[in-house]
């Protein structure tokens, strides 16, 4: 069993901690924010009697005392309970931005003095804590994407990839709420006119014999499958960890469901993280 791994995380207000906090639970980290300095090492305890192998937790000044902030971060390399990787992360900005940030968002500093003042008196105190910190990340104009891409560069760790969900559906029926992409494949041949057929479905051998006659479907699986593939890439780049993707026809019974199950048997012989479903395909 590889040893659990801990993020204790700080910095400067405004440079990111929150954001990074949310992006490591969306990669499986259990994760506290605005943990009292005195109780951080009850939360690493933790961790060596349970099931959680990842833990981010993010102290700093919300608790106005610095020194036992200080002292906390400077003390926990001696006091862990049991084998695991512990690192500091200090997160920083250049004063601009962090005022900028400050004023965007209308919030005010924890430190309760006025702005510039605040973000330079921070500073001060945590440069101790900033000395001893094993990964030091500056997120000056730095977009959301960049900073999570730096971070996890950084850690040599591989992030989760995207999950894409396939959802055929029929557009009579509305398209389907939570989609990101919606692809129509009403220009397809309909089986639903052949007398024969049209009380089979999209995963029966009936419809795939009518609808693989036909050159553009081959190119509509094709061209389909190789943007799924792409947008799947790229929002794990991104660090998205959700998208839906989504064919339909007239009524979610025949074409859809054949091109969209084709896509996803496709993907799932790369090993790509994928779903299926088929939304409308037992309607009337």
């Amino acid at each position: 069993m590889n040893k659990p791994i801990i993020f204790l995380i700080t910095g400067l207000s405004g440079a990111g901690k929150t954001f990074l906090l949310k992006t490591l639970e969306d990669e499986g980290y259990y994760t506290v924010d605005n943990v009292p300095p005195h109780l951080i090492e009850s939360f690493i305890d933790m961790i060596c009697s349970s099931d959680v192998d990842k833990l981010a937790i993010v102290s700093d000044l919300r608790w106005k005392n610095a020194k036992q902030l200080t002292d906390s971060f400077y003390e926990i390399d001696k006091k862990l309970p049991c084998k695991m990787q512990l690192k500091k992360v200090f997160l920083e900005a250049d004063t601009n931005s962090l005022i900028n940030r400050f004023r965007k968002s209308r919030r005010s500093h924890p430190l309760d003095l006025p702005l510039e003042e605040a973000v330079v008196k921070e500073k001060e105190v945590l440069k101790d804590i900033k000395s001893i910190s094993d990964i030091i990340i500056d997120t000056s104009n730095t977009e959301p994407y960049e900073f999570r891409k730096k971070f996890f560069q950084i850690i040599k760790q591989k992030r989760r990839p995207l999950k894409l969900n396939i959802v055929s559906f029929g557009f009579k029926n509305g398209i389907p709420s939570s989609a990101d992409y919606v692809f129509d494949v009403r220009y397809l041949p309909n089986p639903f006119y052949f007398f024969e057929i049209y009380k089979y479905t999209g995963l029966d051998r009936e419809i795939s014999e009518y609808l693989e006659k036909f050159e553009d479907t081959t190119k509509t699986i094709k061209k389909l499958t190789s943007f799924a593939k792409f947008i799947q890439d790229k929002y794990t780049e991104s660090g998205r960890v959700e998208a839906y993707f989504c064919v339909g026809c007239t009524g979610g019974k025949h074409r859809s469901v054949y091109i969209a199950q084709k896509i996803y048997e496709q993907l799932i012989e790369e090993n790509r993280d994928v779903s299926i479903t088929h939304r409308d395909m037992t309607k009337e």
